[in-house]
């Protein structure tokens, strides 16, 4: 059986997000009055969406479910990173690892939904 081409791979559709923030004038930052704390980057993002598995994580005394994602992306001009997050079918997955592309094709990210964010 061949290899899937990497345009059928990239079946699921995503929104790629960055934290809108600006300084709040007394050390901190905040989103600016009327707007969302996220911004969209790229709403129409196409990816490969794989699920690794699932935990049960205790941070700060609270139990929250968590699942692991492996997202496959073409590589673009400008990188996706870590401070950056994805939403896919109105799930939140924060990017926990974003190593550059080592082809120059692909960028392969490690998500995580159900944590703060």
């Amino acid at each position: 059986m061949a290899d899937k081409s990497l345009a059928s791979r990239l079946n699921q559709q995503l929104a790629l997000q960055e934290q809108n923030l600006v300084d709040n004038g007394i050390g901190g930052r905040r989103a600016p009055t009327g707007e969302q704390k996220w911004r969209d980057v790229d709403p129409k993002l196409w990816a490969e969406v794989i699920p690794l598995r699932g935990d049960e994580a205790l941070k700060l005394g609270v139990q929250r479910s968590t699942q692991l994602y492996r997202v496959t992306v073409r590589a673009r001009s400008a990188p996706i990173v870590t401070s950056q997050r994805l939403v896919w079918r109105g799930i939140a997955l924060n990017i926990r690892s974003a190593p550059p592309s080592t082809d120059g094709q692909i960028q392969v990210l490690t998500c995580e939904s159900g944590g703060p964010g």
